[in-house]
């Protein structure tokens, strides 16, 4: 984040360089009497690669790596933390869309049977769009705009019917439920407008999801 290791990030003189970072008594007392702990105090400070990077809004954005030079040059860790934006955004559906965090209960299993369930409707969700995806490709090549499948529509639609196709034994009606869900999400269109942005929501903000009020899914 923008305020960690404040002091460092504004000595940097180049756009890419090496700072010694001071593990002093304020970075260790959080680690204070564990092996973390014991090995900051032994090391006393270490080196971070940090690379500073114009963002396509105008902004920088500091990373800290240990990656060296030699592996990967400024560019390339510019490349590498764009790659990785499809897994925060992953992360993102996980816990807003999708509600992981919002918890049945609190028992070791109930949280291990909320997390497999998630998932496995996180991974048909897009199984599903990428499939339907791919057939409006070869369909619709005229559009002003490429198209593509709403994900929340599509997650709710899931959430929803998802249950039925469990529960029934019959296999030719299993299927006819599956068909239809994949119909439905299908319709649920929105054009991609490239290079549209959105403010991002900084600062530390209070937990989601009350611990005496669940859901019902």
């Amino acid at each position: 984040k923008s305020s960690d290791y404040k002091k460092e990030q504004n000595s940097l003189i180049e756009k890419d360089q090496l700072v010694k970072i001071k593990l002093d008594k304020s970075r260790i007392r959080h680690y204070e009497g564990t092996p973390d702990g014991e090995r900051m105090k032994e090391l006393g400070e270490i080196s971070l690669r940090m690379v500073k990077i114009l963002l396509e809004n105008g902004s920088f954005e500091v990373l800290a790596t240990n990656l060296s030079q030699t592996e990967f040059h400024t560019e390339e860790i510019k490349e590498l933390y764009h790659m990785r934006w499809g897994i925060e955004t992953a992360y993102e559906t996980l816990k807003s869309r999708l509600q992981l965090e919002n918890f049945t209960g609190t028992k070791p299993i109930l949280l291990l049977q909320d997390i497999y369930s998630t998932i496995y409707l996180s991974n048909l969700v897009e199984d599903i769009i990428l499939d339907a995806e791919r057939e409006l490709d070869q369909k619709e090549a005229n559009r002003k705009h490429k198209m593509m499948i709403n994900q929340t529509v599509s997650i709710g639609i899931l959430k929803n019917d998802l249950i039925y196709i469990l529960l029934e034994t019959d296999g030719q009606k299993k299927n006819m439920l599956f068909q239809q869900i994949y119909e439905d999400i299908s319709k649920n269109l929105v054009p991609i407008r490239p290079d549209r942005h959105y403010t991002r929501t900084k600062g530390q903000l209070a937990g989601k999801y009350s611990n005496t009020h669940k859901r019902a899914y």
